[in-house]
């Protein structure tokens, strides 16, 4: 098929899908398609399974790489100056400062308007890019690529074992109490009418942990929080789904304030600016703020930060500098 008129799209298979059959992960995996959907597009041979078109009943494993194949549908051009702050970059790796409201990867919408695209359009000189992790499109800060496949197999056993240290600076609701704790609350998808909503102690619900630590409470029109998150897993929607469920979303979240009434709304065109006022931010306050790791190759330490944006700035503090 054309390159041009399709775009291929990665999923990653988490531990929860061991042993699944493609059509059904895949069902589970994309919103709004049906697992007899599903089935149309792997026998037109748009899903490939590490590097081999895959058939409904393959079976797949954690860890393993799959690409569906979406049809492109128009996008605007990228202008001649787009690109992405480079916060660190050597022969393997490029580290980038990604702003909110930006996709990580592409989809069947949008593909020149995400980071890898805007890396392919502003350096021509680097080789084919791997997107080592992923941020929420609304979530600004850290997100690393490996430029060639070695790299990136190393920076997945170094995730596995834990190896790299990602720190957010997140925004929530409330007086987060005790000042300093440990969030242990499985997560899977919720079910409901909002299939992309994950939430706590649900069946099929995946282990799942979070550090945190308050640095600073104040009062504006409504109590906030400003705190530092520690991740120890990468469960989707994880820091967002577990200050939540403790009472504490995350401001400008409209997916997980309330039941996701807002949500509903912007799905069906129906959002105005009352509802993101009762959000409290025009996104979701939720900053990648430092990325720790061995480097892949020479296994020398890095530190890599992100500042502030200044759109959070606005919610806290000139004066809040990263420790």
């Amino acid at each position: 098929m054309s390159e041009e008129r399709w775009v291929w799209v990665p999923f990653e298979v988490d531990k929860k899908y061991d042993g699944f059959r493609i059509d059904r992960f895949l069902a589970q995996r994309l919103v709004g398609y049906s697992r007899h959907k599903v089935q149309g597009i792997l026998e037109e041979a748009r899903v490939i399974k590490e590097s081999r078109p895959a058939k409904p009943n393959t079976k797949v494993r954690t860890g393993d790489k799959i690409q569906i194949a979406y049809l492109r549908r128009p996008e605007p051009p990228l202008e001649a100056g787009d690109s992405l702050p480079i916060l660190y970059e050597d022969d393997d790796l490029v580290v980038v400062n990604k702003p909110g409201d930006l996709l990580s990867h592409p989809t069947d919408k949008v593909v020149d308007h995400t980071v890898l695209g805007i890396l392919r359009h502003s350096r021509p000189d680097l080789p084919a890019l791997h997107l080592l992790h992923r941020l929420d499109r609304e979530t600004s800060g850290v997100i690393a690529l490996a430029k060639n496949p070695k790299t990136a197999r190393t920076w997945t056993s170094d995730m596995e074992a834990r190896r790299i240290q990602k720190e957010y600076l997140a925004v929530v609701r409330g007086e987060v109490s005790p000042a300093e704790g440990v969030i242990n609350l499985p997560i899977g998808r919720q079910g409901g009418d909002i299939r992309v909503r994950q939430w706590v102690n649900v069946p099929g619900g995946v282990p799942a942990i979070t550090k945190y630590r308050v640095d600073l409470a104040l009062r504006r029109q409504f109590p906030i929080s400003i705190v530092r998150v520690f991740p120890q897993t990468g469960r989707l929607h994880q820091i967002r789904v577990h200050f939540a469920a403790i009472g504490h979303s995350l401001l400008g979240d409209p997916l997980y304030t309330g039941e996701g009434e807002v949500y509903k709304k912007m799905v069906a065109g129906k959002c105005d600016e009352t509802d993101r006022v009762k959000l409290g931010f025009h996104r979701v306050a939720l900053h990648a703020a430092i990325l720790s790791f061995p480097h892949p190759v020479s296994k020398k330490e890095l530190r890599v930060e992100a500042p502030v944006p200044e759109d959070m700035k606005s919610l806290i503090s000139d004066k809040l500098v990263l420790q």
